[in-house]
């Protein structure tokens, strides 16, 4: 509790500043909009007195965090945004002082406003309605002779909550089968947190044929909420849960480990371990390397794996996919596509879900079709 206390703290002293500026200059600029500010200034801070109940899984704190976790993402984000647009007008502002600051400002901020709306409606749209399929070939060197052709099915990031559709999974692995593949692989962050929507999941697959096996390993999200209720929830399931073990597949040998975060959630008996995922493989088997975060690179690289496959990012929901561009590759060096990191290629599928805020702008939801060459 103590640490969570710590981390909300910094939290809020760090986006306070900008709550204030923003609403502030709202005012100022907008007085006939007060009401409508003042509405959004609550809605968007409402979440704050449930965040030392982070690792809860109640539900009160199932429906709080799926309903004002948004507001909250939603106003903090537009925070920062409105905040770094008002110092830009601040500074144009300074050669016509003359004029008042908030006459100067009020029609950039409307067009700004009415530009952000405009956006988020297309974000929104793009995170719940379409479905992007990228396929992907990997040539790969030495490649078992019967894994020559081998199709996976990549998804990641599914983010299963409160207001997931189940038509929205049953979509997603339809969409998965008519690909044809030989397995499925989820990259993590298969839950939103709380292990309770396992079934919901889980009954999400029904449109999947028995005959395609489903393997998936944990991301930070599972280990945020609760780790061992999400592994004896797919234990015996349809989704075969990787943690530190591997499958076979046509030749092939699924390694997938498990995720760094449960170092931050002192779960260290399910930190990630390669060594063990790999332990049991065929000698004629190929391996390819599952795991959520692309940190695994490094030690895959190492051991010489041909193939790491990997998610996390989610493109950051916001870039140009067709330039190679993400807001997630100005924090990350392996944010989005395929990378040749000899003796390992690397891909990182942008997210089939969406974290907490329904928003993609520029990264549509992926499904990826892996196929491996000789």
């Amino acid at each position: 509790m103590a640490r969570v206390l710590i981390f909300v703290s910094i939290i809020l002293l760090l986006f306070l500043p900008f709550n204030v500026l923003t609403y502030r200059q709202l005012v100022r600029i907008h007085p006939r909009r007060k009401r409508w500010i003042v509405g959004a200034v609550i809605l968007g801070n409402l979440m704050w007195p449930f965040f030392p109940m982070l690792r809860s899984s109640t539900p009160l704190f199932r429906a709080a965090r799926a309903t004002l976790g948004p507001l909250w993402f939603g106003w903090t984000s537009f925070s920062l945004l409105y905040s770094i647009f008002i110092f830009l007008v601040l500074l144009a502002w300074i050669p016509f002082r003359r004029r008042t600051f908030a006459d100067f400002a009020h029609r950039p901020s409307r067009v700004f406003l009415g530009l952000l709306f405009a956006g988020f409606l297309v974000g929104y749209y793009k995170a719940i309605v379409p479905l992007r399929v990228e396929r992907v070939q990997i040539r790969v060197p030495n490649l078992a002779p019967a894994a020559d052709g081998a199709k996976l099915v990549l998804l990641g990031d599914l983010h299963v909550g409160l207001f997931t559709r189940p038509s929205r999974l049953e979509k997603i692995f339809a969409t998965s089968a008519s690909l044809q593949p030989d397995a499925v692989l989820i990259a993590g962050d298969l839950l939103d947190d709380d292990p309770y929507f396992v079934p919901k999941l889980l009954a999400g697959t029904r449109t999947l044929p028995a005959s395609i096996p489903i393997f998936a390993v944990l991301g930070n999200h599972e280990m945020y909420g609760d780790p061992v209720a999400a592994i004896d929830g797919f234990r015996g399931s349809r989704i075969r849960l990787l943690v530190n073990e591997g499958a076979a597949v046509r030749e092939l040998w699924i390694a997938g480990v498990s995720d760094p975060a449960a170092r931050e959630v002192e779960r260290r008996e399910l930190l990630p371990d390669l060594g063990k995922a790999l332990a049991g493989r065929p000698a004629s088997a190929t391996p390819v390397v599952l795991s959520h975060q692309p940190k695994i690179i490094e030690e895959a690289r190492r051991r010489g794996m041909p193939v790491a496959l990997c998610a996390h990012t989610h493109g950051g929901q916001l870039g140009f996919r067709p330039f190679g561009w993400s807001l997630a590759g100005l924090f990350l060096p392996y944010h989005m596509g395929l990378y040749d990191l000899p003796p390992t290629r690397l891909y990182i599928n942008t997210g089939t879900g969406y974290w907490l805020f329904p928003f993609r702008l520029g990264m549509t939801p992926e499904i990826t079709l892996i196929e491996l060459r000789r």
